[in-house]
Formats: structure tokens, C-alpha cells, sequence
């Protein structure tokens, strides 16, 4: 038996060609889509990577840029089909790859395993009108409605258009009277098909109505094959083992999940964290077994162990941290957190830099500048940044804000830690700070600067009157503050010496 393996990749080099020289240990034939958006030159690095015997088993597809949830996901693979079809070979079996799969049973079981299906397709087909695949998201809306924007980069916007097109009422139906089939990307597929397939995607209509379907890798491949091959001849579930989380996320495989990917009746598994290097070298000792056990005798997933150690686990170890899970996704990560931190709430205007070396002079405690400014993040400590957080990408910090300043608390474990936080800020920080039973706000209002020679100062008084809303609605929650006051904009040595005194008293021994 001959198989044709395409696999999509979009970076990590070494563990794709890792991949690649475990696929062609049978002398079958491996095709790479490349992610155009990825510069590094995959086929110049093949020539010290791979052997002789090797690379010329190994072929490149056509690159396209690739979008999650857009038609280049379709483009890529029919480029790697479109490559395969220059072969003079015939192939048993295509199978599709991601290049964070990696096989669980070696290559000679699954070859039994598909002589045995007598020319099946294994690919999920699922018909939306009758049965669940969609957990949670658009179903019918992915292709009754046109979708010309990513989800990911304008959601609202993607939002907006789709809330739209359901009051107009538009529904579209497919071409050629397909009838909507959903399943995941990831397939096997005999040549004959995978070969009629490339033959229909060149159909123009066919082309023009999927490109404006959302997320149509899972719906053009399980359409065209449901229109094409007789239903008993689906097999209606992938040979590539994948489950989704509670939250909707790819399960990312480590070194500790061998045994489970061992229970699994699948020939590959996906998603494998690329530090997964222990769980690369068990398994390829499974797949060198010298009498490799019996096919499985039908595919199916394995995941008692799993569900029962989620069900346990999902809410952690009381104070531990478990990213991502929290009774309330505004607080984010804080939630968590049960580390005391102050809060500099000032104006635009106010000096604070005789302030913020006073307190960094005090053992024990760190005080940051403007973390959450506009432009940048002002980590204020000499020799000190976080590093998952550069200070030059804000971006990655805005993502969630709370969760970044978890992450800010955590990193320091022996520091009490503080930072400036201007108002207006314009965005949620202030009302978390407010709220956050580790937070001790220490508010500095400014005492004159409204008038000017022209009048009033109306930055300055709007300034002051945030500051003071705030502050009321930390008194109106039972928050403790400490109110002080500046003049010309500068704090006086008393409350330079007032302030210095009260984190000092917040460092021995914070309750709010």
C-alpha cells in the first residue's frame, strides 16, 4: 500500500522535519505547505536535515499565506493535492497532516488497518440539520451568510455583518445542490477521491461561494466528498486523534500525556506542544516496536481518564493559579491573586518622580511607573521588565490587562509591588482597582491649576473630577484610601514623607 501524506505548517522547523522522517521510514511520499507568511526557506533547510532517500520522497506545494478561519486554509491543502497530481505515482491513501501531529501506531498497523476498510473514505461528515458538531459559534451562518472578513481581526465588525445579513433575511443555499456537510479538516482519503475532489474545487461557482463561507476547510472538504462517494463508503471520523477543551481550545499534548495518546484508537494525534520532546522520543519507541500490535478494530476516542481529571481539576488547587478559569472573565487572572498591592491614582499633570524613588528606596518594595500608559509600558525600576511583556509592545499587554498585571505581581514574589495609574485612563483598570480586594488605592488630588490667565482649565477640572468620582466609588465599595494632595503639580515633602510611611505600613501587614 502506498500513501501520500500533505501536511500543513506554519513554523517549528526541527519538529517538522522530526515529522517528516518518521512519515517516510515506509518510502511513502510527503508533501509540505509552507506558510508564505513563514520567510524561513524550509526547502533549502531539507538538504541538511533530510538524506538523500529521504528528499526525494519529499515535495513542496505551492505557498499560500494562511488565515485560520479563512479560504486559504482550503488553498493550502488543494495546493498540496495539486502537487501530489504531478506524480506519476498512484496513491492507496492521502492523508492530511498538521505540523504539530505526530504518529501514535506505527505506519504498518495503519496500513492494515485501511486494507481492512476495503477502500473507505475517513473523513467526518456531519449534516448539520440533524446532528451537533458546531459546540458553540455560527452553523448555519457559515455559509447561508457571505463572510469577507476575519473573525480574528475584526470581530465586531465580522459581528456586525452577520447581525445584518440575519435581518435582511439572506440565506444562501449552496452550488450544484450540495448539501452542507461539517467535520474536521483532518483526513484520509483514497487517491481516487482525494484526485476527484481537486478535479471539482476547480469549478469556478464551487470556488466563488466557498470563499465567502467562514472557517470553510471544515465544510468544503466534508461537502464535496458527501456529494461524491456513496454514504457507506464514509467512515465519518478522521484517523488523527484531536479534542477541544471546555473553553473551545485544540488540547495541546505534553511529555505527561503518553499513556493517554497510548489508550487512543488513532493512528496520529494533534496538537503536540513543540517543547514535547520526551513525548516525540517514547513514542517513536512505540513506533519502532519490531511486532507492532493489531490494527484497532474501529476508531474511537479514549477519554474517561481525561474527563474524570478535568472534572477534578478544573477549578486547581486552592491559591493556585489556573489560567483561563475564573468565575468572571472581567477580573481575569486576579482572581487568583492574593498578593496586596497600592495604586498610585493621579491626574495627567501630576510630578511623581521624587515620590517613586522614595518609595523604590524602601526594602522590599518595587514601585513601577505607568504600566498601563498609552504608548509603551513604563516598568519604572531600573533593570526590570517582564519578560513576556516587552516595553515596547503594549499590544500584548491590552490583550487582558488584568491578566498582565497578575502576571506583573507574581513575577516579583518577594517585592510589594505598585505602580502609577493616571485617570483618565480610558479603559477598565481604574474600576478594577477599585474592586480588587488586593488593591489599596492611594488617590493625589490636585489642590490648585484650574485657572488660567484665559480662564478655566477645563483638562484639569475634567482631570479632578474623574479623580474624585473614583474616589467616591472606592469609599461607596468599603475601600480604605489614603488622600493626599498636590501643589503645582508636585507633591510636598510632608506627603512624600505621609506616603512613604503608609506602604510601609501596607507592606508589614495589608487587610482591606
Amino acid at each position: 500500500m502506498k500513501l501520500a501524506f500533505i501536511i500543513l505548517a506554519h513554523d517549528d522547523s526541527d519538529n517538522l522535519f522530526r515529522l517528516i522522517r518518521r512519515l517516510l521510514v515506509d518510502g511513502d511520499l510527503v508533501v509540505v505547505h509552507w506558510d508564505k507568511k513563514n520567510p524561513f526557506d524550509l526547502a533549502a533547510a531539507a538538504y541538511s536535515q533530510l538524506d538523500g532517500p529521504q528528499r526525494s520522497r519529499l515535495r513542496f506545494a505551492r505557498r499560500h499565506a494562511v488565515e485560520w478561519g479563512g479560504w486559504s486554509m482550503v488553498e493550502a491543502t488543494l495546493a498540496g493535492l495539486a502537487e501530489l497530481a504531478t506524480s506519476i505515482e498512484a496513491f492507496d491513501y492521502v492523508i492530511l497532516l498538521s505540523g504539530a501531529d505526530y504518529p501514535i501506531k506505527p505506519l504498518p498497523v495503519l496500513k492494515a488497518f485501511l486494507r481492512q476498510g476495503g477502500g473507505r473514505e475517513y473523513i467526518e461528515c456531519v449534516n448539520p440539520e440533524h446532528e451537533t458538531w458546531v459546540v458553540d459559534g455560527l452553523v448555519q451562518a457559515r455559509y447561508q451568510h457571505y463572510h469577507w472578513l476575519n473573525w480574528r481581526k475584526r470581530p465586531k465588525l465580522f459581528s456586525f455583518m452577520v447581525t445584518v445579513q440575519k435581518k435582511l433575511g439572506i440565506r444562501r443555499r449552496l452550488p450544484e445542490d450540495l448539501s452542507p456537510r461539517f467535520g474536521s479538516q483532518w483526513w484520509a482519503l483514497t487517491g481516487t477521491t482525494a484526485q476527484q475532489v481537486l478535479e471539482r474545487s476547480r469549478r469556478r461557482a464551487l470556488r466563488a461561494f466557498f470563499k465567502t463561507t467562514w472557517v470553510p476547510d471544515e465544510l468544503f472538504f466534508p461537502t464535496l466528498v458527501a456529494a461524491l462517494v456513496p454514504a457507506g463508503r464514509i467512515v465519518s471520523s478522521s484517523l488523527t486523534f484531536y479534542h477541544f477543551s471546555q473553553q473551545g481550545r485544540p488540547l495541546l499534548l505534553y511529555n505527561d500525556h503518553f499513556d493517554f495518546l497510548c489508550r487512543q484508537e488513532r493512528f496520529f494525534a494533534r496538537k503536540l506542544s513543540a517543547h514535547a520532546t520526551l513525548l516525540r522520543d517514547r513514542l517513536d519507541q512505540v513506533l519502532a516496536a519490531p511486532e507492532p500490535a493489531a490494527p484497532p478494530v474501529r476508531l474511537s476516542k479514549q477519554l474517561p481518564a481525561y474527563e474524570a481529571f478535568t472534572a477534578v481539576q478544573w477549578r486547581g488547587l486552592p491559591g493556585r493559579r489556573v489560567i483561563g478559569r475564573q468565575h468572571d472573565a472581567w477580573y481575569g487572572d486576579l482572581e487568583w491573586n492574593k498578593r496586596p498591592y497600592f495604586v498610585l491614582v493621579c491626574d495627567q499633570q501630576t510630578r511623581l518622580e521624587t515620590a517613586h524613588q522614595t518609595l523604590n528606596a524602601l526594602p522590599g518594595v518595587s514601585c513601577y511607573g505607568e504600566l498601563f500608559h498609552g504608548s509603551h509600558i513604563d516598568y519604572g525600576v531600573s533593570g526590570w521588565a517582564h519578560p513576556f511583556y516587552p516595553a515596547d509592545k503594549p499590544a500584548v499587554r491590552d490583550m487582558k490587562r488584568p491578566n498582565f498585571l497578575a502576571d506583573v505581581l507574581q513575577a516579583q514574589p518577594a517585592q510589594f509591588i505598585g505602580f502609577v495609574l493616571r485617570l483618565p485612563c480610558g479603559h477598565e483598570m481604574e474600576k478594577v482597582i477599585l474592586f480588587d480586594p488586593q488593591a489599596a488605592p492611594i488617590f493625589i488630588l490636585p489642590a490648585d491649576g484650574y485657572q488660567t490667565p484665559d480662564g478655566l482649565a477645563w483638562d484639569t477640572a475634567f482631570a479632578n473630577m474623574v479623580l474624585h468620582d473614583n474616589l467616591q466609588e472606592a469609599r461607596r465599595a468599603g475601600k480604605r484610601c489614603l488622600l493626599l494632595t498636590a501643589h503645582q503639580h508636585h507633591l510636598s515633602d510632608e506627603g512624600i514623607s505621609q506616603l512613604s510611611s503608609y506602604v510601609s505600613r501596607l507592606k508589614t501587614g495589608f487587610t482591606c
